[in-house]
């Protein structure tokens, strides 16, 4: 078992319940929404963390998986005819939904594809270390949430659950519906080489871990084919973006829960601490405090399947180039649209920007950003928040910003969320270790202006001070 998924497995035991058979929420997972650790038992990690144990296979292992496997499929809802049929308690202690149930908040439907996968891969390739009745157990758990999926709720754009529910349903037996959404997903990927979800430290991690399935664990060779084009196109992409020095990958970001991947657990960091077999990976310490921390269960799933990164990807994950160099980078997401990421990557800052996006994930779409080395060693960060539409674009050490009335609500302000406290000047915008020359930007003490429909941000990396 590599390190990624013996030390995150490691990370995780402690907080396994051997009364109820499934890991607590941990210090980090649950924080930002008051929720002390050890309150509530997770669903999702605990699936990721059996597949752990089943490949340790040490001592009490083994009965501890086949405990955990037993838990999740007896929360799994049995309910033919609701949109919650086949999916998994979001929480041990949540109640079953019933009429008037709200998706996301009372029930998550993904949870067939998180948990139904897992189970699958425990099966596949564990089966007989497991007691038969729980064997049992988990193939009649799949079959459900296979059976339980409305057939129209996934649509090709929703990436990392699309990918997922295509594999799962060919090796459930639904191969014409599940290469259909494959082809779909595949179809729009090759229109521009990007996915919707783009730029997503987590779900991108979701992807890989999707097309290691495809690649190498399907019984469709359509799927094995497509998995391995498109897990190649999507390192290439991901290597084109991201910044060693700054163990980060160049914002923007479509869908994230973070702003410093060293900070927080992504499961991107996960699989490029495995590919790269980095000293100091894009990814907290495990001794320290970790920000959304139940992500790090995740390791063992990237352990057992492992990636194939092309060489030239692996190469500029693992190093900078020598000597330093400056680079910007573009990317079409949606021609539809008019979806473009733009970034910049300099020796000791990035930047990056959004245009032509109105649909966003709520906390999670980051349009405008910006990174940097702190002299502390730290990394520094900042990024735009606006209600309305934002269009930004990164290039040469600049990044411009348009804000955009919200289409019901008028002008909304614009705020600048950052790592550390900045000041504010009519002319400049200084953080510890870096200051941009701001132009037709409006006056104002900040980080938040009055903003409206129209008003141009223009910021110029003035200077970024080496640690």
């Amino acid at each position: 078992m590599r390190p990624v998924g013996l030390e995150t497995l490691a990370w995780a035991d402690p907080w396994w319940d051997t009364e109820v058979g499934l890991l607590w929420n941990m210090v980090g997972a649950f924080d930002d929404h008051g929720v002390k650790a050890r309150s509530m038992h997770l669903v999702q990690p605990s699936a990721w963390y059996a597949l752990g144990l089943l490949q340790r296979d040490g001592p009490g292992d083994v009965a501890r998986a086949a405990r955990t496997i037993e838990t999740l499929c007896s929360i799994q809802y049995d309910a033919p005819g609701t949109p919650w049929h086949g999916t998994f308690a979001l929480m041990y202690e949540m109640p079953e939904p019933v009429e008037g149930a709200v998706q996301w908040v009372d029930y998550d439907p993904n949870w067939r594809q998180f948990v139904g996968t897992a189970l699958w891969l425990a099966l596949d390739g564990f089966a007989a270390r497991l007691p038969p009745a729980v064997a049992a157990q988990a193939e009649v758990a799949i079959r459900r949430a296979v059976e339980g999926e409305p057939p129209e709720r996934v649509s090709p754009d929703y990436t990392n659950i699309a990918l997922m529910k295509a594999w799962l349903d060919v090796e459930a037996g639904r191969v014409g519906p599940g290469e259909a959404l494959a082809e779909a997903v595949v179809e729009r990927f090759r229109r521009t080489g990007a996915f919707l979800e783009y730029g997503s430290p987590t779900y991108y991690g979701v992807d890989l871990y999707a097309l290691a399935l495809w690649r190498a664990r399907s019984s469709s060779p359509r799927l094995r084919g497509w998995g391995a084009e498109l897990e190649a196109a999507l390192w290439r992409d991901i290597a084109r973006w991201y910044h060693p020095g700054l163990g980060n990958l160049c914002g923007p970001y479509a869908r994230s829960y973070g702003m410093d991947m060293t900070r927080y657990a992504s499961l991107l960091g996960l699989w490029i601490w495995h590919a790269t077999d980095a000293i100091a990976p894009p990814f907290p310490d495990l001794a320290g405090p970790v920000d959304h921390s139940a992500d790090v269960c995740f390791g063992p799933m990237v352990a057992l399947l492992g990636s194939q990164v092309p060489e030239d990807a692996r190469r500029a994950l693992s190093a900078l180039p020598t000597p330093p160099t400056q680079r910007s980078v573009r990317q079409i997401v949606s021609e539809e649209s008019g979806f473009v990421a733009t970034g910049w990557l300099g020796s000791d800052v990035m930047l990056g920007a959004f245009a032509g996006s109105r649909a966003r994930a709520e906390g999670q779409y980051h349009p405008a950003t910006a990174h940097w080395r702190a002299p502390d060693g730290s990394v520094g960060w900042l990024r735009f928040v606006h209600a309305g539409p934002l269009d930004a674009e990164a290039a040469d050490g600049r990044i411009r910003v348009t804000v955009h009335d919200h289409p019901r609500r008028g002008a909304q302000p614009t705020t600048v969320l950052s790592s550390h406290p900045g000041t504010f000047a009519e002319d400049s915008w200084s953080f510890p270790g870096i200051t941009f020359a701001v132009h037709a930007a409006p006056a104002g003490a900040g980080p938040t202006f009055q903003t409206p429909g129209g008003t141009e941000f223009d910021l110029a990396v003035r200077r970024a001070a080496a640690p």
